[in-house]
């Protein structure tokens, strides 16, 4: 028996504490070996000293420990923005972090210098393997990378995004339903509505129940892919030059890695099978992938598995962040019932009782608007905010960031920013009613201080989806309000039951499950919402339910109404004018 083979033997019988003894003794090996190997062109780098300051880290792992509880993340980095100013440094296991934390460091870094400050960090877990390489999310800036986000942008602009309406419409809908009937499951009820919209923006089906098998599977993917990429939650992504050692140092992490990515391929490759055979038959609805297919991946040097990926991509990015988004506003109503209160009036002032709200009410309902935003700010949609990596070193006001950082969107500190945002703590609409437009007019606006918040990204990476985004939480969170009085719950000696307000373990800001009350402001309220529901017919809707296990969705010649709707949507972003910041 070789000395390997007893050492792996003996690690396979050892004791976790064991185990972890000897991966310490294998990490300072492999350190002064490093040291020897590498320090000469990085760490002894006189370059280095010039880095922006930041807290100080431990050996080897750096302030890998200060980010492992993800719930107190945004405090710690708020924190560390007053310590040390609008640019900071940490270390995370092997990976030097620049977090830029005022919208003047992301505008003159993200924006301006996106040639330099678009690829992303190694993932030798969460991409390479996990992902075969074809996760979009994880790419680096690269022709690949341009290739799929051209195809993204141009299925997902404003253009297309008014043709996703009547989804979006239809499935508000059922959600206010869902609501009336099972208030309790209202957390259940977002996730579905969020699932159901994007599965038919991207392959035309929808999912009409959140036992619909399908949800299962999307969330399975979902669950994974948070868990897989939270910061610290696997050694290799935090130490990518460790991918070379033994696998059971770490957790078997490639053979953990290779059953996700058999799940994963595997949901997407059938999703993307059967819609390019309904394609060729000419049964296909229209949507995402139909016309991604039609324009010939193939030629573009797309092979099936990337093109499955781009597609359950689009999946990935619209469906539990929009869910999360909408939760974390039922949390924020529960919490500030003045808030609630105040868009209420609004909405009965400009709607009524008699008629659910709709998409060309929104520019006369300035106050919900800014609500929006507000959510968006108040809790963005990840923990740790957006991360971006450099192609090459830079300067920036006398620091240097070397090639290779994470460079980091610090959205916690910019928005919670007390010199931008009054009493930031606290869920206040206000601060928005003088940023009347939609997000994406104001990602460019000539100073940097005048964007309305920052969730949506920055640079060549920014959210593609941002317009279809926009209007699915704009639609359910002005029908929720219109329909519902959200608020805590009391106990039986009738006092308030204050809600969970920490977020599940992972990358997404997902709130905890918590309680609320959720009743309809009135019968009236609730038999307009069934009503809606009901008389919903195909050809304004757009959905058809066939009994099948997928169900598809039909785009069908639009209804007089609806064509005016559209017709008052192009007109309301073309006539509003973004003013010129002083």
């Amino acid at each position: 028996m070789s000395a390997t083979t007893g050492i792996i033997r003996g690690l396979e019988n050892a004791t976790i504490i064991q185990r972890y003894i000897f991966l310490i003794g294998v990490l300072s090996f492999a350190a002064s070996l490093l040291y020897f190997i590498v320090v000469p062109n990085s760490l002894k780098d006189s370059r280095r000293k010039h880095l922006p300051p930041g807290p100080k880290g431990l050996p080897l792992i750096g302030n890998l420990l200060d980010l492992a509880d993800s719930d107190l993340v945004r405090g710690k980095l708020r924190k560390w923005e007053r310590q040390f100013g609008e640019i900071f440094y940490t270390k995370i296991g092997g990976s030097d972090y620049i977090w830029l934390s005022s919208p003047k460091t992301v505008r003159d870094l993200m924006d301006k210098k996106s040639s330099i400050y678009s690829s992303r960090p190694p993932m030798p877990l969460a991409q390479d393997v996990a992902s075969a390489k074809r996760r979009m999310l994880f790419m680096p800036y690269g022709t690949e990378w341009r290739k799929l986000r051209k195809a993204s942008h141009s299925l997902l602009n404003t253009t297309m995004a008014v043709k996703y309406q009547p989804i979006q419409d239809y499935e508000s809908k059922q959600v206010l339903v869902d609501i009336l009937n099972s208030p309790e499951k209202f957390y259940q009820h977002n996730r579905r509505y969020s699932a159901s919209v994007i599965m038919l923006v991207t392959y035309g089906y929808r999912l009409p129940t959140w036992e619909h098998p399908l949800v299962k599977e999307i969330y399975d993917v979902l669950d994974s892919l948070t868990e897989m990429t939270a910061p610290g939650a696997h050694a290799v992504d935090s130490f990518p030059s460790l991918a070379v050692l033994p696998q059971f140092l770490f957790g078997n992490w490639r053979t953990y890695g290779k059953k996700v990515r058999d799940h994963d391929s595997k949901v997407y490759m059938r999703l993307w099978n059967k819609l390019k055979e309904e394609t060729d038959a000419g049964k296909a609805r229209d949507c995402f992938c139909k016309t991604f297919y039609l324009n010939d991946p193939h030629k573009q040097g797309i092979d099936d598995l990337l093109a499955a990926y781009q597609c359950g991509s689009m999946v990935e990015a619209g469906s539990e962040t929009t869910s999360t988004t909408l939760n974390n506003f039922i949390l924020g109503m529960t919490l500030f019932p003045d808030a609630q209160k105040k868009a209420q009036e609004e909405i009965d002032r400009v709607i009524g009782s008699d008629r659910l709200p709709d998409f060309e009410d929104e520019m006369s309902l300035p106050y919900v608007r800014a609500l929006v935003k507000e959510t968006l700010r108040w809790r963005a949609v990840n923990k740790f905010g957006m991360m971006h990596a450099t192609n090459e070193d830079d300067w920036y006001e006398g620091y240097f960031i070397p090639k290779g950082a994470v460079v980091v969107l610090n959205w916690w500190a910019i928005h919670m920013n007390p010199d931008i945002h009054h009493e930031p703590d606290q869920f206040n609409p206000d601060r928005y009613l003088n940023y009347p437009l939609p997000a994406a007019d104001y990602i460019n606006v000539p100073d940097a201080n005048a964007r309305d918040h920052f969730t949506y990204g920055a640079g060549r990476r920014i959210c593609p989806g941002i317009h279809v985004a926009e209007k699915s939480l704009y639609i359910n969170i002005v029908r929720t309000l219109w329909g519902f009085n959200l608020r805590k719950k009391m106990d039986k000696d009738g006092n308030w039951i204050e809600p969970d307000t920490r977020m599940v373990r992972g990358f997404l800001s997902v709130p905890n499950p918590f309680e609320c009350e959720i009743t309809p402001r009135s019968a009236k309220h609730a038999e307009v919402m069934r009503k809606s529901l009901s008389d919903a017919d195909e050809a304004d809707r757009g959905v058809r339910d066939d009994g099948n296990t997928l169900t598809p969705y039909c785009e069908m010649n639009p209804k007089p109404e609806t064509q005016k709707r559209r017709a008052m949507e192009r007109r309301f972003n073309s006539v509003i004018k973004l003013p010129v910041a002083s």
